[in-house]
Formats: C-alpha cells, sequence, structure tokens
C-alpha cells in the first residue's frame, strides 16, 4: 500500500501539468529538454511503461526494448524535421496510454514480444510531437539530446520500478495508463 501511495505522490508532483503538448516553454536551454519529459504525464506513464515491461520480460528484452522504442523516437522526430504532416497525432499519444496500459496488464511472456513491437509504433508519434517542440531559438541537437536522456533515466527508473515490485503494483500502473489514455481520448 505504501509503494503505491509514493507512486501516485510521484506522479502527481512530478509531472504539474496533464499534458505536455503545449507548445509553450518557459526556459530555452538544455534545462528545458531535461524537463520536457517530465512536464506531462502521457510522456511519463509511456516512459515508465517501457521500464516495466523490459523488466518484466527480463533477459534481453531489458535493453532491447527501450532501445526498439527509443530509435521509433529517434525515426519519428526525423519525420517532423522533413515536414511529414501526420494528422491526429494527440489522439494517437492518448492511444498509446491505452496500448501501454494494456500491454502492462498482459501476463503471456511470448506474445508480449509482439504486442510491445506493435505498441512500440505509437514511438513515432512521441518523437514526432518531442521534435515538434523544439523551441526555434535553441540548438535542436542540444535539446533533444537532453530530452532523450531524461527519457532513458525514466525508461531506467520504470525497469527498477518493474524489478523490485509485483504483480499488484503493474495492475495499478496498468490502471493508471488506462485511465489517463481514455481520459486524453475523450479530451482530444
Amino acid at each position: 500500500m505504501r509503494i503505491k501511495n509514493q507512486l501516485i505522490a510521484a506522479l502527481c508532483l512530478v509531472s504539474p501539468s496533464l499534458y505536455a503538448h503545449t507548445g509553450g516553454h518557459i526556459d530555452h536551454s538544455l534545462f528545458s529538454g531535461l524537463l520536457h519529459p517530465l512536464t506531462g504525464i502521457d510522456h511519463l506513464l509511456v516512459l515508465l511503461a517501457v521500464g516495466l515491461l523490459a523488466a518484466k520480460q527480463g533477459g534481453k528484452a531489458l535493453w532491447a526494448f527501450p532501445a526498439v522504442f527509443f530509435a521509433l523516437m529517434v525515426a519519428g522526430a526525423l519525420l517532423n524535421t522533413v515536414a511529414v504532416a501526420i494528422p491526429f497525432v494527440e489522439s494517437l499519444i492518448a492511444l498509446s496510454l491505452v496500448a501501454f496500459g494494456l500491454l502492462v496488464a498482459f501476463h503471456q511472456t511470448q506474445r508480449a514480444k509482439l504486442l510491445f513491437l506493435g505498441a512500440s509504433f505509437f514511438a513515432l508519434f512521441h518523437g514526432y510531437v518531442h521534435a515538434a517542440e523544439i523551441p526555434a531559438d535553441t540548438s535542436a541537437t542540444v535539446y533533444f539530446t537532453s530530452l532523450m536522456l531524461m527519457s532513458l533515466t525514466i525508461c531506467v527508473a520504470g525497469a527498477i520500478l518493474g524489478l523490485n515490485t509485483g504483480k499488484r503494483i503493474n495492475y495499478l500502473f496498468s490502471l493508471i495508463c488506462l485511465s489517463s489514455g481514455l481520459y486524453y481520448l475523450s479530451a482530444v
């Protein structure tokens, strides 16, 4: 029960806005890139889910799941830089919360690998939006690199959580992802 309360408190304190894709940033620096993944619960939950799923699968998945997800995020960012328009990107990001929420609750390890690859498709949209929100008057490379570094840190935190907690936390986390995703889908 204590861990559940700590997880809920951490999510509430770390992510003051419910949606990170507001388009506005106060500080156009390295610090801004580091903070971006923490400013929206959509980013935070998906990155934690990737870490949790990697820990749940264990073995090679511990590094392979995050590697696939991050590679697809970079691909999504590149799509944005070459001006490929993706319609309904915010709805797709909200849907990613639902997909990862369901995947965290899923128990069959063989099918989970296939499902993870499918769910990682949503990383394209996360990367796309991250690139869209790079402030014009800052170095895109510095901003995106710091954003990816913080994203990796969150993913590692999810893996640590997954390695040190049981099914109850997975179900709680799954419920948080599902409810957030459904809320965002209804608001978009």
